[in-house]
């Protein structure tokens, strides 16, 4: 009888660590990487050349498709809708700037934003998390069991840039001092030294963005920096950082392309003949020129899959890409649906060599919160994205609510800094966004207008 038992309990036990074991995997923690100004008709060429290794991994071990963007292509109203699974009328963040109660011309700042992020939603349900240079997150959100780096970081330092602000002492150590410490980050990352003496056309306002580079560089590098020590000292289960140096550099590279099939293509175009192969043709050397700072985001991104464990879901995404029209490559498409940008993958129940099809920027947030168990709103404008394998699915059944936006947001103290504000329209002017700058595309042959 006793062994009668023993029999019984010992199959029982059998049973329950077969099931367990047949199980798909949890996910523990969820990283994201996002990469301003990253399209697929320059990632693939530079991998079928055997170049971008890391994302050559995450593609063939994991998922990778087109990440659908939209107008306007401006990166705080679109980084914003990847942050809370939102249109820009229901997050708030409409432009560049707005007009505040002074009649001052300003950027937006937090308060701005009317909804809550998947960080600050994590923060409500219990989950950790820690979100570095995001767009429109200064002043940063006191978050209970949340580190934010906001956006301001990079320019000020000050703790009021950081939350907790008892972080700010050791990340601000970490930060690479302009313009002194740039050329050894030059060198290391292998950055090449564009110069306008060796542009193959001429650059008008986009030499401002050349000649801010190196700033552009060194805030990178430090976003870099930060980031590694908080994934190495503050570990959470919402990882989220944001790089810029992709959108940077392609914003002057057209003027570094082969002047030879510049010249021909650009000819074409006025003529009406400029075909799918020409522009293949302009993506890879386009995609030779940038080949530095995607080359850039590749090492970082390996690092992240060094540090992979079974429990955690790597998602690495653009906002949107940059495309041949005008004479030159941009991701401002008036009449045309803006380039896409993309999405890499990788994890427990993720499909190996799955190809995504139909995904948006509404989608990040809702898979970022269904993988961490959480419900997913019905008034997000995304759905979890559909690349994981049905054992994984069937065994993580996704939830719903209605909303998470019945409680108030935490905010951080008001901001108004018109040094900040300042620094940022400067920055907007820099790359043409407000105010003059970087020329819009224009149709071939069509005189500029004054």
């Amino acid at each position: 009888m006793r062994f009668a038992k023993g029999r019984a309990w010992g199959m029982s036990l059998v049973t329950v660590l077969a099931t367990a074991c047949s199980r798909p995997a949890r996910i523990e923690r969820v990283v994201l990487l996002g990469f301003d100004g990253v399209g697929p008709n320059l990632v693939e060429p530079l991998v079928a050349q055997g170049h971008l290794p890391a994302l050559r991994r995450m593609m063939t071990e994991g998922a990778y498709g087109p990440l659908r963007s939209f107008a306007p292509t401006k990166s705080n109203i679109l980084w914003t809708s990847v942050a809370t699974g939102k249109t820009m009328l229901k997050h708030g963040i409409v432009d560049w700037t707005f007009v505040n109660q002074q009649g001052l011309t300003v950027p937006y700042e937090d308060r701005g934003r009317r909804v809550k992020t998947y960080w600050e939603i994590l923060d409500e349900r219990g989950v950790s998390s820690a979100t570095i240079n995001w767009w429109i997150t200064h002043p940063p959100a006191p978050l209970r069991r949340g580190i934010v780096v906001s956006s301001a970081f990079k320019r000020l330092p000050e703790p009021a840039t950081v939350h907790p602000a008892s972080l700010f002492a050791p990340l601000n150590a970490l930060r690479v001092p302009f313009p002194d410490g740039v050329e050894d980050v030059r060198r290391r990352e292998r950055i090449p030294v564009w110069s306008e003496e060796e542009a193959t056309s001429a650059m008008g306002a986009t030499r401002q963005i050349l000649r801010s580079y190196p700033e552009y560089l060194a805030q990178d590098a430090t976003v870099d920096r930060v980031s590694d020590w908080l994934q190495a000292n503050r570990p959470v289960q919402a990882f989220s950082t944001y790089f810029r140096l992709p959108d940077v550099t392609s914003h002057f590279a057209t003027h570094f392309l082969d002047e030879a099939l510049h010249k021909a293509a650009t000819a074409k175009e006025a003529a009406g003949s400029l075909g799918p192969e020409d522009i293949a043709r302009l993506d890879a050397d386009f995609a030779r020129v940038v080949l530095p700072a995607y080359a850039f985001m590749d090492r970082i991104v390996a690092k992240y899959l060094d540090r992979l464990d079974e429990r955690t879901l790597l998602l690495v995404c653009s906002d949107h890409g940059f495309r041949y029209r005008g004479g030159r490559y941009s991701h401002a498409m008036p009449g045309l649906e803006p380039p896409d940008g993309v999405v890499f993958v990788l994890g427990p129940g993720v499909r190996a060599g799955a190809r995504i099809q139909g995904a948006s920027l509404f989608d990040v947030a809702p898979t970022i919160l269904w993988a961490l168990g959480q419900p997913v709103a019905e008034d997000m404008d995304g759905a979890p994205l559909s690349l994981f394998d049905a054992a994984f699915t069937d065994g993580h059944p996704m939830s719903r609510i209605a909303s998470y936006e019945r409680g108030a947001r935490p905010q951080g103290d008001v901001g108004g800094d018109r040094r900040l504000d300042e620094q940022v329209l400067q920055d907007l002017r820099t790359l043409g966004y407000i105010g003059g700058g970087e020329e819009e595309p224009r149709e071939v042959g069509a005189t500029p207008q004054p």
